[in-house]
């Protein structure tokens, strides 16, 4: 049986929930160009380990769907930003050199700007689809892991462990000037405390987190943290920044120039006693991820 390729369920269950910086996260590359006229900014989709490219969303061993990849203008107002076809990740050369040529797609996408362009805060954001993840032992007593739902697994001796996973990423850009970003509702959601577009070396950076529309808290039996890596520091030796969640807001200041990714994972355990009702049975737990990116300047 092939491995499953999204290497996200093997950081989520073997590594540990303390250690889940090692987990594949959904992120927004997002950079500007506006020096000339109309201007213009560019995004795609980081998906992996590697700030700003890793891996396509779509392998040969599995694949990350998209609900949604849209752009909010500062009222809200949200517009599709078109998804490549499914096809275009199927398609493969091979090489003299002895190594595959994958052609695919990371949702790189302009966006220009227009005499109807609104001055504020625009927010690129990605939804990524409900997913199930589960790793059991087979009759051979050999460690397995697929895309489905544990009451799905009929050719599983032990389940070891099931997984329900979702997640969202959020990139902003200002135009004119920077406007309060509003939240777009996520269930997990990080949404700025300052302006993006004037982050330097050295700044402390705020973050509103959200849960279910709530403030997010460490409390007395669960920690929340919020985790921090770039390029120019920690990426990809593991090593990274982390700011404890309190009421509902994290921090940390920037120590290097460049692309920054922050993230957030929230873990619940599925019981008969505890629910959710129309997962139990089908996983033994439940992650949501969040992430935010933005380029700070020296």
């Amino acid at each position: 049986m092939k491995k499953v390729g999204l290497i996200i369920i093997c950081g989520l269950l073997l590594i540990g929930f303390s250690a889940l910086a090692q987990a594949h996260v959904l992120w927004i590359n997002l950079y500007e160009s506006y020096t000339h006229p109309p201007g213009h900014a560019m995004v795609s989709i980081g998906w992996g380990h590697t700030v700003p490219m890793d891996d396509f969303l779509k392998t040969e061993f599995g694949k990350m769907e998209l609900d949604s990849f849209a752009l909010y203008d500062p009222d809200l107002n949200k517009q599709e930003i078109p998804q490549p076809d499914a096809s275009v990740w199927k398609k493969e050369e091979k090489s003299l050199s002895g190594m595959k040529i994958r052609v695919g797609d990371v949702y790189a996408r302009r966006l220009t700007l227009t005499e109807n362009t609104k001055p504020g805060t625009y927010q690129v954001a990605a939804v990524g689809k409900k997913m199930f993840f589960t790793m059991y032992l087979d009759k051979n007593g050999k460690k397995r892991a697929v895309p489905k739902p544990m009451n799905e697994v009929k050719e599983a001796k032990k389940i070891l462990a099931s997984v329900y996973y979702q997640s969202w990423a959020k990139a902003f850009t200002a135009v004119s000037k920077w406007t309060e970003p509003k939240p777009l509702g996520f269930k997990l959601e990080l949404t700025p405390m300052t302006d993006l577009s004037k982050v330097h070396v050295g700044d402390l950076v705020p973050i509103k987190v959200t849960f279910m529309g709530r403030p997010l808290s460490c409390g007395g039996d669960t920690i929340y943290t919020m985790n921090a890596t770039s390029p120019a520091f920690g990426n990809p030796d593991w090593f990274h920044l982390s700011s404890y969640i309190i009421n509902g807001k994290a921090q940390f200041r920037v120590p290097a120039a460049g692309q920054w990714v922050v993230w957030v994972y929230v873990k619940q355990d599925v019981s008969p006693e505890k629910g959710p009702k129309e997962l139990v049975g089908k996983c033994t737990s439940i992650y949501f991820a969040s992430s935010l990116s933005f380029n700070a300047k020296p």
